[in-house]
């Protein structure tokens, strides 16, 4: 037991020392997130044979993408209150929902070709948003959560997408980048709009990713999308 610990001590810092020093300089990461980083990939198994089996390994990689995995998010309204609001009331005999509502939500997911491991896969949203005569709209906010191969959450990201009050369209987007070492396998990407803090409709996309033989760090994407439909999207 004494000897697994020390060779995985040493795997670790082998490992974390890789990931410090890439073009001469440090990541700027945490130690802890260093640790969790090079227990990635080639790492996670390697940690895993030693301190957990196969468990151990799958928690590994888990970890390494929760630390090496970058997400970004970018919102802005693509249409005023008051163009909503005409276009809600010329579509239905001039008159507004009895409550806030999301009238319309669509997510769309890129790219759909070959890319290399470290380039983005980017989800961009749709939100349209309608006060309702007795409930306006105060927040519109949209989570994302990226699930690894094994099936555990390794990231999240969330944006409240208005910045003031009222009915308004608007596009956001997550842009997702998965470190060298991923693992293989399916990936699955949910999102979902909340409305005034209830939950709506939500958006779920599956990305494969396979390593494509003869090109070292290439990777095929395929991606399938599955729509849930929530209360507080029509």
């Amino acid at each position: 037991m004494m000897k697994k610990t020390i060779s995985a001590a040493c795997a670790v810092a082998l490992l974390a020392s890789g990931c410090a020093n890439t073009n001469g300089g440090g990541t700027g990461m945490s130690n802890e997130s260093m640790l969790r980083c090079a227990a990635l990939g080639g790492g996670g198994a390697i940690l895993g044979g030693l301190l957990g089996g196969t468990k151990g390994a799958i928690g590994g990689a888990a970890a390494g993408l929760a630390a090496c995995a970058v997400i970004e998010i970018a919102s802005r309204q693509t249409k005023t209150a008051s163009e909503v609001d005409s276009e809600y009331k010329a579509a239905n005999r001039n008159r507004l929902p009895p409550t806030a509502k999301i009238d319309s939500y669509t997510t769309v997911v890129t790219p759909n070709g070959a890319v290399k491991a470290g380039d983005t896969i980017k989800v961009n949203s749709a939100i349209r948003a309608v006060s309702g005569t007795s409930e306006p709209v105060t927040e519109v906010k949209e989570v994302l959560v990226a699930y690894a191969p094994s099936g555990d959450e390794f990231k999240r990201g969330e944006k409240t997408v208005n910045t003031t009050p009222g009915s308004g369209e608007y596009d956001n987007s997550f842009s997702l980048r998965l470190p060298q070492g991923a693992p293989q396998g399916s990936y699955k990407i949910k999102t979902q709009v909340f409305l005034n803090g209830k939950p709506g409709a939500t958006r779920e996309s599956t990305v494969q990713f396979a390593r494509i033989e003869g090109q070292p760090g290439l990777v095929m994407v395929s991606s399938a999308t599955h729509i849930e439909q929530g209360s507080q999207a029509q």
